[in-house]
């Protein structure tokens, strides 16, 4: 916190999944700050990191422009390398007797096994990381070596945090000594790792240029946001639905007048989270929508087997999907479509390997997604260079697609209800917010399940951040 000519100003950074945002608060109010000018939303930073051989670094929007610059038909060539680590036989395996000793030829001051090795990449342009925050909670990613330099996760975290550290120096001129960032109800993983998660995402904010960091449920925030701009005795619920998580959570407002007042007057009565929301949404557009023209559904060979399923799978990742721009698996394909029943289908994945045009792809997914928001129906289109995928998607397809998404979701409502001891009909206001919040399917979900008054839309990107930066103002309160 920092006292100016207009009192009190906090800062809240929202560090998601998907995108980053950061906001400070004075008398006025909040005020969301620009931090990436390459985004189309420059006061949303898509949490991007690119990594560049020769030491360059670059994240936001700008990453995946320049990670689809350094592949985009570029071929790849793989290597196999060792890793200084035996694994052992297992005791409770079958050993192949064939490359077992004798008995009695066995020394058992010796251990049997093979030694561990990879396959990589032999010379990449540079590493790419996304979607790093419910990786979080994950003990096992401890660190990862860039072109020779180790780099810890909250290294990589900390990159994509500093254009907001650098953007609050440049409005305030300082950084306050204390800051509040968001964080999910429930970081992804197992709960007994969800205190591991926030401890490292508190080491990356210190790393990035932030002092003293305090922790603020994301949903409590959004709330925020909206509630102490009232005066009324109300129950508010907030379901935010970003690309990792959907949290949700039910607050008591007592009547009051002022940001002070109300938050002094409120009380936190329930708050849920499951790990479902955009990302997994996206995922499933491609899958079902997409991969079908790309030959998933294709079979091939005399003995007309199925494509494999892992292929597609890797399609998903388009971050790593260049590894598959390989010399054996094109021949392959090649040889696939001779005998295929799609011989169209599998050009065009082909196609889609060899320019990369995976990040497009999920692009096309996301932009599909969002449109629905404003039409009954979009069509998912890819030209390039030849290649025509188009594909119609409406909303009631759309909706059977994500059934499960919305099952989850459903659920997490209703858990944060029962913990606050309500039902539905005794919620005064439901706030929706995070990106996925604007799919249609989500929104009739809140519409019936709460009625068509009290659903109302917040800023998708930067609710939870001005929100912060509101409880930021008052944390000595």
């Amino acid at each position: 916190m920092r006292e100016n000519t207009l009192g009190t100003v906090g800062v809240g950074v929202d560090f998601g999944t998907s995108n980053t945002s950061v906001a400070v608060a004075n008398d006025l109010g909040p005020r969301v700050l620009e931090i990436d000018p390459h985004n189309d939303a420059p006061t949303s930073l898509p949490s991007l990191l690119y990594m560049e051989r020769d030491g360059g670094r670059v994240v936001g929007r700008l990453a995946a422009e320049r990670y689809i610059e350094r592949n985009t038909g570029r071929r790849v060539r793989m290597k196999r390398v060792r890793i200084n680590r035996m694994i052992e036989l297992a005791e409770v395996g079958e050993p192949d007797k064939e490359f077992m000793p004798r008995e009695g030829l066995i020394d058992p001051e010796v251990r049997y096994g093979v030694r561990a090795s990879a396959v990589v990449e032999a010379r990449p342009p540079g590493r790419f990381f996304h979607s790093l925050k419910p990786y979080l909670s994950n003990r096992q990613f401890v660190n990862t070596k860039v072109f020779g330099q180790p780099y810890q996760m909250e290294e990589l975290v900390a990159f994509i945090l500093e254009p907001a550290r650098k953007a609050v120096e440049a409005s305030l001129g300082l950084v306050p000594d204390t800051v509040i960032f968001g964080r999910p109800v429930m970081f992804p993983g197992a709960p007994e790792d969800d205190r591991f998660a926030q401890d490292r995402l508190a080491t990356a904010a210190r790393i990035a240029g932030f002092r003293d960091v305090v922790f603020f449920y994301e949903p409590v925030a959004a709330c925020l946001e909206y509630a102490v701009t009232g005066h009324d005795r109300q129950r508010i619920l907030v379901a935010d639905i970003g690309g990792g998580t959907c949290d949700v959570s039910v607050m008591f407002f007592e009547v009051g007048e002022g940001e002070q007042s109300r938050l002094r007057n409120s009380r936190i009565l329930s708050v849920s989270g499951v790990a479902v929301a955009g990302n997994a949404i996206d995922r499933e557009i491609l899958r079902s929508v997409v991969f079908p023209r790309l030959g998933s559904r294709a079979v091939y060979g005399p003995s007309r087997l199925p494509m494999p399923a892992s292929l597609f799978e890797s399609l998903l990742d388009w971050q790593q999907m260049y590894t598959l721009n390989t010399e054996e698996i094109l021949h392959w394909l090649a040889a696939a479509e001779a005998s295929c029943d799609q011989p169209e289908a599998l050009r065009a994945l082909q196609q889609v390997i060899r320019y990369n045009l995976g990040y497009r792809l999920a692009r096309e997914a996301e932009q599909a997604k969002k449109r629905l928001s404003a039409e009954s129906e979009t069509l998912l289109s890819l030209l390039f260079d030849g290649l025509q995928i188009q594909e119609l998607l409406d909303r009631t397809r759309f909706a059977h697609l994500i059934e499960e998404e919305l099952t989850a979701i459903e659920e997490c409502l209703a858990e944060a209800e029962t913990s606050a001891e309500i039902r539905p009909q005794d919620v005064d206001l439901v706030l929706a917010t995070g990106g996925s919040s604007l799919v249609p399917a989500i929104r009739e979900l809140l519409i019936r399940r709460y009625g068509p008054d009290r659903v109302i839309s917040r800023d998708a990107f930067t609710s939870v951040a001005a929100g912060l930066a509101i409880a930021a103002r008052f944390l000595d309160a």
